[in-house]
């Protein structure tokens, strides 16, 4: 029997890509394709499906936390196979991802080489890109746990946070919201570590997989 697989990512091209590679698995075949979450839970209510292979980072959909997006796919489909791919490098985002069950995790700087790996490893322990497994063990002893929740942050924080999602400065955000620059830069401060991230890059990273910009 052929594994039904859709796959979904809001990059025509990634598409495209993702949709060549996985000709060369055998007993596979791509029922349907998706631009968005949205148009993800419209395919999966019209088409039965064994497999998802799926971006998180969605925005133009109004189902953009990547997070609560695998949440939801495991509340309403529990028996279906999910594979993320994404550009996520952040040791907390990966440990809460692979506690949700799904059955492997893709970097797409590694995509060609991966994702057939994934796919046919899928039944078994949950796969992790090569450089994602290094990753998960360089940070594991401080960033080793659940990713916490925005909801934890104050309604301040959350502000700062979405004007720097949306690419202003640290000077820009104090200048906006009235207040010194040193009191942003202690609120993005703060923020970071309730959420346990490290860098701005996980950071950004976090804001727009939790639709916070």
């Amino acid at each position: 029997m052929r594994t039904r697989t859709l796959i979904v990512d809001d990059h025509p091209i990634t598409l495209i890509g993702m949709r060549a590679l996985l000709t060369t698995c055998d007993n596979l075949e791509v029922v349907a394709e998706a631009h968005s979450a949205d148009a993800l839970f419209e395919r999966l209510e019209q088409q039965d499906c064994d497999l998802l292979v799926t971006d998180l980072m969605m925005p133009g959909s109004r189902q953009v936390d990547g997070i609560r997006l695998i949440q939801r796919l495991r509340r309403r489909y529990p028996e279906l196979a999910i594979i993320v791919v994404t550009m996520l490098d952040n040791p907390a985002l990966i440990t809460t991802l692979l506690r949700l069950g799904i059955q492997g995790l893709v970097s797409k700087r590694g995509l060609l080489q991966d994702l057939p790996h994934a796919i046919r490893g899928r039944r078994g322990a949950p796969y992790l890109s090569p450089s994602l497994r290094r990753l998960l063990a360089l940070g594991e002893a401080e960033y080793g746990k659940p990713l916490a929740e925005a909801d934890g942050l104050s309604p301040r924080e959350v502000e700062v946070l979405r004007l720097y999602g949306s690419g202003l400065s640290i000077g820009e955000i104090a200048s906006q919201l009235a207040r010194t620059k040193q009191t942003i830069s202690a609120q993005k401060t703060s923020a970071m570590r309730k959420l346990g991230l490290d860098t701005n890059a996980a950071l950004y990273l976090y804001i727009q997989e939790h639709g916070l910009a």
